[in-house]
């Protein structure tokens, strides 16, 4: 019923009601009497129905690791005297991460909170959704005078990646299903779920290789390139090595701390492309994507317990950036959160092939670095490209995580040296069964 339609049908119960109580006749002044309080009602609804209203999601924790399960609680508030009978919140989830889903009537709908598997109803195994796939939560709510209504789920996180939440779409009508209005609220949350980090197992050469010497905890001579961290001033202490920056947002004398001259440093490159040279835009199998993230997690949590700093970079974007995924290089045990974040948020599909990735950003990385190519696309343009961008001082690491041919010619031959190729061990193994990376 439109504003229009509400006002003439006042003026008319109010007019029946003047003629009732003119004519003395009560049934005519109770009819009219009725009808004003329920065209009044449902302008109340109308008017004031979205005051007080609260919608809002909490998470247990704004970031998991793949296969845990995260608490959500969502909780809906009506903050005034005026009741909601008919109160629909359609909420924007990725479907990734919807529990308990069940199809009725031709629409999704989402059971109350339940901590079981939900079966598929036509018997059959659910699909794993993407990052990018949407679904609608729709729930349908009564909600009384100051009444406040709290859900709980368990959000099943089955596959890495930046989840964002929201909008929320509300919708309420009047007891007598005569009015209804909408409304929107920008409610956005996000959850980032963490790639698997499995344990490494290579021979001695791959270690040697990709973690090369390790940093001495103790040197006579340090690199005032490779800043560690800082330190409290201690009496002793040179004036030249206070880290003035530190000191001034700390209000208390700090001091660098810098990396032996002796170590090496491991420089990741994630290579996004899952098809061949002539098709590197599509974005291929997302369960290799997968595969490739677990591997280059676990490399770097693997080289940064072992104190060998890390870096990260990939020919792909990560979520809400416009640019390509690069992690500065560091030793601090809390770098692999940045690592591991940066990881869940790559997109899986590639923004340049990753030649022309690599001399954009080889100027980069740090000049005594090991360079690990993780591929599942290994050839020769790759290598050449990779060969140009480093440096003499560089060992080069493909680490190739699929099935194919070895790479073949005088020219890799050549490069044996400084050049070598590992294989992924059962490389054709479901991402979210395995429980090592071995190498071989």
């Amino acid at each position: 019923m439109t504003r229009q339609a509400r006002s003439a049908s006042a003026s008319a119960a109010a007019l029946v009601t003047i003629i009732g109580i003119g004519t003395g006749n009560p049934y005519w002044v109770l009819f009219g009497v009725i009808a004003l309080i329920v065209v009044g009602l449902a302008e109340a609804w109308w008017r004031w129905g979205g005051v007080g209203l609260e919608y809002r999601r909490h998470f247990a924790a704004p970031t998991a690791s793949c296969g845990d399960v995260v608490e959500c609680t969502v909780e809906v508030t009506n903050r005034k005297l005026l009741p909601m009978p008919w109160l629909d919140v359609t909420d924007d989830w990725p479907s990734a991460l919807v529990p308990h889903r069940i199809r009725a009537r031709g629409r999704l709908d989402v059971a109350l909170a339940s901590g079981a598997p939900s079966p598929d109803t036509d018997g059959g195994t659910a699909d794993i959704a993407q990052q990018t796939d949407r679904e609608a939560w729709a729930q349908r709510l009564t909600l009384a005078p100051f009444e406040r209504v709290r859900r709980h789920y368990r959000l099943p996180c089955r596959r890495r990646g930046a989840y964002d939440f929201g909008p929320v779409a509300l919708r309420w009508r009047d007891a007598f299903g005569l009015t209804a209005r909408d409304a929107d609220l920008n409610l956005r949350d996000a959850l980032v779920v963490y790639p698997r980090v499995l344990p490494v197992f290579a021979p001695a050469a791959a270690a040697r290789q990709l973690l090369g010497e390790r940093v001495r905890p103790r040197a006579l001579l340090t690199d005032p390139t490779r800043l560690a961290g800082v330190r409290p001033f201690v009496t002793g202490d040179t004036v030249r090595r206070i880290h003035w920056g530190a000191t001034a947002r700390t209000g208390v004398l700090q001091v660098r701390r810098d990396d032996p001259t002796a170590g090496r440093r491991l420089w990741i490159v994630v290579d996004v492309e899952t098809e061949p040279d002539d098709r590197w835009w599509s974005a291929g199998d997302t369960d290799v994507h997968e595969t490739l993230a677990i591997v280059a997690a676990s490399l770097a949590a693997w080289a940064l317990r072992s104190g060998t700093a890390v870096g990260l970079s990939a020919n792909g974007r990560t979520a809400g950036s416009a640019n390509d995924l690069w992690v500065q290089c560091a030793g601090n045990p809390r770098h692999l959160v940045r690592v591991l974040d940066a990881l869940a948020r790559l997109r899986p599909w590639p923004s340049r092939p990753l030649h022309h990735a690599i001399g954009i950003t080889s100027h980069g990385w740090p000049p005594d670095a090991t360079v690990a190519l993780v591929t599942a696309m290994p050839s020769v343009k790759k290598a050449d490209a990779i060969w140009r961008g480093t440096r003499q001082s560089q060992q080069i690491v493909t680490i190739a995580c699929r099935d194919g041919d070895p790479l073949t010619g005088p020219e890799l031959t050549s490069r044996a040296g400084r050049h070598a190729t590992w294989h992924l061990a059962e490389p054709e193994a479901d991402w979210s069964t395995r429980t090592v990376v071995r190498l071989g």
